[in-house]
């Protein structure tokens, strides 16, 4: 075991764990009632810039409305209600310390969730955010260990310029993000975001959201952000979170020699801070995947531990997040875009994998994750080696 590494997770751990929920949340922000409309929603996302919304009755949580789930329901209008669309959301309290509320992140991949207080854990004190735990990072200097490559999402999930709205959309939702690189050639343009399609689609409240991908052929390029600030593939994640705290953005494109080849998000530094949390046993978290696709999560299951118990031989995993999406690629059958996050002492490994068969994907997946994890200790085993 890497003694020196336990020692810096020890630190960053301790660190992190001085902060807690009511040091940085926010007690100004944004609700609804359950009798507000979706324009009304739309309109607050755009002025606030929040993704989720608490819904409130009588000064008590009562639910969110998320961008994610009015992207994914059919036949939403303007007018449509907000009891309508809300959804029941994770909250948590001010006492919880950063690990917890981003292992609860992770897991609902919200943006932001509401603090809550009182006996009956309903009335709402407060917001927190990804952006504030992202800030709380940016000033944390034990976490300049950890480079952009360790934790970037690769290969980058990019459109052309030259595509059109509705095929930026149709991927946003297959892969359940909601930002996307917008290349000219093999350059970063610039960010296409639900803000600006939101923007650009929506008027006067009477589009339905099921409807984005239908029609709009305009360009992406004449819709995306001039500008994208990017990352070099080396830097710290440190400086990462400088970048997108002081800019307030959640996206940062990482290039190698002027070329992107990764993309790291305000997601996968809260994932980072979630598998700092100490842990007697592996948490695993599987998400996005589809009603007719859960029978096979036995299966799944089998496959990881089977990876693992090679994997524990050389350290101690602490988390593993696997994300399912499904998108057609160009005929009937939809093909398998799965990615996984792997924190193993103070480590991170993650890997990609895109097939039509579920299994063979996910198996193929896990190979990549053990693969990497002895490719690193083989490493750090030479590099002993050469120092003495």
């Amino acid at each position: 075991m890497d003694l020196q590494d336990h020692k810096k997770l020890e630190i960053l751990r301790s660190q992190i764990e001085s902060y807690k929920v009511s040091d940085i949340m926010n007690t100004d922000f944004p609700t609804l009632s359950p009798e507000d409309r979706v324009s009304e929603v739309l309109s607050l996302f755009k002025k606030t810039g929040y993704q989720e919304i608490p819904v409130v009755v009588d000064g008590g949580f009562d639910g969110v409305v998320s961008y994610g789930t009015l992207l994914k329901k059919k036949g939403i209008t303007g007018e449509t209600k907000v009891k309508n669309v809300m959804i029941g959301g994770s909250t948590v309290s001010p006492d919880d310390n950063l690990m917890d509320v981003a292992e609860k992140m992770v897991v609902s991949n919200f943006r932001q969730m509401a603090v809550v207080t009182g006996s009956s854990k309903k009335k709402i004190a407060g917001i927190i955010s990804r952006a504030a735990i992202v800030e709380v990072v940016s000033r944390l200097k034990t976490i300049n260990e950890i480079r952009v490559w360790e934790v970037m999402t690769n290969p980058v999930e990019s459109v052309s310029a030259s595509d059109t709205l509705d095929k930026a959309v149709e991927l946003m939702r297959a892969l359940d993000i909601r930002t996307v690189p917008v290349l000219e050639g093999e350059k970063i343009k610039g960010i296409l975001g639900m803000n600006e399609v939101i923007e650009y689609n929506w008027k006067a409240g009477n589009r339905s959201l099921s409807d984005l991908t239908d029609h709009i052929k305009v360009e992406v390029g004449s819709i995306c952000t001039d500008v994208a600030l990017t990352i070099n593939w080396d830097s710290d994640i440190e400086e990462a979170a400088e970048i997108m705290s002081e800019n307030k953005i959640s996206t940062l494109p990482v290039l190698e020699s002027g070329i992107p080849v990764g993309v790291i998000t305000q997601y996968d530094i809260i994932e980072v801070v979630a598998a700092c949390r100490q842990r007697d046993m592996l948490f695993v978290q599987l998400s996005g995947l589809s009603d007719s696709d859960k029978e096979y999560s036995d299966q799944i299951y089998e496959e990881i531990q089977s990876e693992i118990t090679k994997i524990s031989k050389v350290g101690k995993p602490n988390s593993l997040t696997i994300h399912f999406a499904k998108y057609n690629d160009g005929g009937e059958r939809q093909k398998f875009s799965i990615s996984a996050r792997l924190a193993l002492d103070s480590d991170v490994f993650t890997a990609k994998e895109v097939g039509w068969d579920l299994m063979k994907t996910v198996s193929i997946l896990m190979k990549k994750i053990t693969s990497a994890v002895m490719d690193r200790k083989d490493a750090k085993d030479t590099f002993r080696k050469r120092k003495k």
